[in-house]
């Protein structure tokens, strides 16, 4: 979907919300019933399905959900056995992330600036972890929700 009005005209639904939640969940959250709205609640639903394609940190078998430090934008992989020990994620850390609420949660709870540059960071962290090229461009973004990169 491509947006008809508004500072982010001309760019889609799904680039939008790789490279801007933050405009995502505003819209959501002030325009629930809208179809833009409905829309990303699509694409944020099929972005949490996503299994991560990427490696436990700490023992090296597929992970399945990540770990943040406040007031920083990396991320750090487990898997579900080593995420429930205690010395497996660093000191500090949020360790059940894995979907995009989560991540907005966290900015939420541990920023106490730069909001919406650290989730913005989280999120494409997570995106590429889930199989996202490193460059977003349409064409990509819309095959990642389409489920069709690998």
């Amino acid at each position: 979907m491509r947006l008809q009005y508004g500072r982010h005209q001309g760019r889609t639904a799904e680039t939008l919300l790789l490279r801007a939640p933050d405009y995502a969940l505003w819209v959501m959250g002030h325009q629930p019933d809208g179809r833009l709205a409905q829309y990303f609640r699509e694409l944020a639903a099929a972005f949490d399905a996503r299994p991560l394609q990427c490696d436990c940190q700490a023992c090296g078998a597929p992970a399945t959900r990540a770990a943040a430090l406040p007031e920083r934008s990396e991320l750090y992989f487990f898997c579900d056995a080593c995420a429930l020990y205690p010395d497996a994620a660093p000191l500090g850390t949020a360790q059940d992330l894995r979907t995009l609420k989560d991540l907005a949660d966290h900015v939420e709870r541990t920023a106490r600036r730069r909001a919406v540059a650290r989730l913005r960071a989280l999120v494409r962290r997570m995106a590429q972890a889930k199989g996202l090229p490193r460059r977003i461009t349409e064409p990509a973004a819309e095959a990642f929700f389409a489920g069709e990169v690998a």
